[in-house]
């Protein structure tokens, strides 16, 4: 026994205060991340199977009339929340430009990658009198968790079109930040209790790297609940956050949690930890003609999710540009996804393909999934899947309804394959898995995490053919993705809507001239802010933060200019016309 205790003892002593408090972080967060989301999980499935059987067991002219109603009150519900419950969340696209986004509407991942990110040291937090983690604390936590929990129970329950994913990842990010969230209360607590103070001080979490990490293993551990594959879930969450550059130290954080909610998942619902139902597991064959087919197939993905990318785009431009106003844009959206539905049973009722209906539209999609794996979806109604739950997915969400594009994507990738592998003659399962990674890769650009999911759902077998799909649709897509990056441009970086930052280079007809002889101020209405030399006295490059009016410029070197967009385009302009 003695043995023993000096064993542990020696064995935490490998581990410093750091390493020990963050793995205990992990594990409280995968336990309560769990929690909510596995209730949220049970929750939808249960509201939507109890609408969809209720509307399926009215006669057909009935259901037809009576599946809008659902969607109509859930969209009111959402749009409710939405307008006067909600926050806003500042998002950066690709060119450096701030947009605001609303916090409870849409696919709930990006909202999840901009909290991410708020709580990094930057130059325009900086400028707006914020700090590190305040930036986080200044949005709401645990509120969102629950206001994101009901959008997406009303949405999805209701018959909403979209995965449950995106949804649970800001739940998970939500929950975890608001963990370590400072309150008054606490606080309280705190300075009559010496000892709660120092339970509270050793938890806290003041660096944004600390909080980085929280927020990490929240999102992991709510994706685990949903996919029943925690290494997967794992990097999917620091692979969605840091594209192909995955952080190692994160990562283990977020597996510890990733583990923590499958294994609760294991012991309170056994059978429900995988999110496909595979009664048997068909080995692929390993002949030419075989991967020439997952070739193609990937091929013919890599099209579809290049033209869902767009699609995408062009429909969430649609609705909030032509549909300014909330309820509108809500109603609507639930009455496309609605009338497609009714369009769907009429033409697979009169084409006599089968018993589906609704819920090759409605829904997330996961009992379609599961008939495609089971060899039961024909060429045609995989076809008819395809083309009519992208219009629906995109008016769900597009229009602000709570649900997100991931599993939609395995979706669209299990739809091309089913329909490949009806037409070929083959075991479905064996284009379906590969379909799937191609389809991860070239619309949710999440190529390890992709190819984890198929093997710890479908085993090593799938490993190679699942590789291959991997590099043609990532020669083939490139870059693409349905979530819009946080990554900036190097030249510019937009501070606040309407406000930038950019990186001016010094021309030829400026060198040895000082900022008042430019009159730089005056004449172009901006401020300089830092100058990036190319060399200094000493032949060293050199970055001044406290700018002289009276330096002499040098043609190549950097001028950090700061000011409106307009002001700033005009400079451009000006300056181009000077070099040219």
């Amino acid at each position: 026994m003695i043995k023993l205790k000096n064993l542990i003892l020696n064995l935490l002593s490998y581990f410093d205060e750091e390493e020990r408090r963050l793995v205990f972080q992990s594990i409280v967060i995968g336990v309560v991340v769990w929690a909510i989301v596995f209730a949220l999980r049970q929750l939808v499935h249960w509201l939507f199977q109890f609408t969809l059987s209720y509307l399926e067991e009215l006669e057909t002219g009935f259901m037809l009339l009576l599946v809008l109603l659902p969607l109509l009150v859930g969209a009111l519900l959402v749009a409710a929340i939405a307008k006067y419950r909600s926050a806003v969340i500042h998002y950066r696209d690709s060119d450096g430009r701030i947009h605001e986004l609303n916090d409870v509407e849409g696919d709930g991942l990006e909202r999840a990658i901009s909290l991410y990110y708020s709580s990094e040291p930057t130059f325009d937090q900086v400028l707006k009198g914020q700090d590190g983690v305040e930036a986080r604390w200044q949005l709401p936590t645990f509120t969102l968790a629950a206001q994101k929990f009901v959008a997406t129970l009303i949405t999805l329950g209701s018959g909403g079109s979209g995965g449950l994913e995106a949804s649970v990842t800001l739940i998970g990010e939500s929950t975890a930040a608001g963990l370590f969230k400072p309150r008054s209360q606490v606080t309280a607590v705190r300075q009559k209790l010496s000892l709660f103070d120092r339970i509270a001080e050793w938890w806290r979490a003041t660096d944004p790297d600390d909080l980085q990490t929280a927020q990490l293993s929240g999102i992991a551990a709510a994706v685990s609940v949903l996919l029943g594959a925690p290494f997967a879930a794992a990097f999917f969450a620091t692979e969605v956050m840091y594209r192909r550059r995955p952080i190692i130290e994160k990562l283990l954080y977020s597996l510890l949690a990733a583990l923590v909610a499958f294994f609760l998942t294991h012991i309170f619902a056994p059978g429900e930890t995988a999110i496909f139902e595979v009664e048997k597991l068909f080995v692929p064959p390993t002949t030419p003609v075989y991967y020439l087919d997952v070739v193609v197939m990937s091929a013919l993905i890599a099209l579809v999710g290049i033209f869902f990318g767009k699609f995408h785009n062009w429909g969430h431009h649609v609705f909030y540009h032509r549909l300014p106003i909330v309820w509108q844009r809500h109603l609507v959206g639930a009455a496309i996804t609605g009338f497609i539905a009714i369009g769907v049973v009429l033409l697979v009722e009169q084409l006599q393909l089968g018993d589906f209906g609704l819920e090759l539209v409605l829904g997330t999609g996961e009992s379609v999934v599961n008939a495609a794996l089971a060899g039961k979806l024909t060429l045609a109604v995989a076809m008819i899947a395809l083309a009519t739950k992208m219009p629906a997915t995109i008016a769900t969400i597009g229009s602000g309804g709570s649900a997100g594009l991931l599993i939609p994507s395995l979706f669209f990738g299990t739809m091309v394959a089913a329909g490949m592998a009806d037409f070929l003659g083959v075991q479905p399962m064996w284009l379906i898995v590969p379909g799937m990674t191609a389809a991860l890769v070239s619309i949710v650009n999440v190529p390890l995490a992709a190819i984890l999911l198929s093997v710890e759902i479908f085993g090593s077998a799938y490993m190679i053919p699942s590789l291959i799909a991997l590099v043609v649709t990532s020669l083939l897509a490139h870059d693409q993705t349905i979530y819009r990056s946080q990554r900036q441009k190097y030249s510019q970086k937009q501070i606040m809507p309407g406000v930038s930052s950019r990186r001016i280079q010094v021309p030829l007809a400026w060198d040895g001239k000082t900022l008042v002889d430019l009159d730089f101020r005056s004449r172009f209405d901006l401020n300089v802010v830092g100058l990036l030399e190319r060399h200094d006295e000493s032949g060293a490059p050199r970055v001044r933060l406290d700018v002289s009016p009276t330096i002499p410029l040098e043609a190549g070197d950097v001028l950090v200019v700061l000011g409106r967009d307009e002001k700033l385009d005009a400079l451009e302009v000006y300056l181009s016309r000077v070099v040219g």
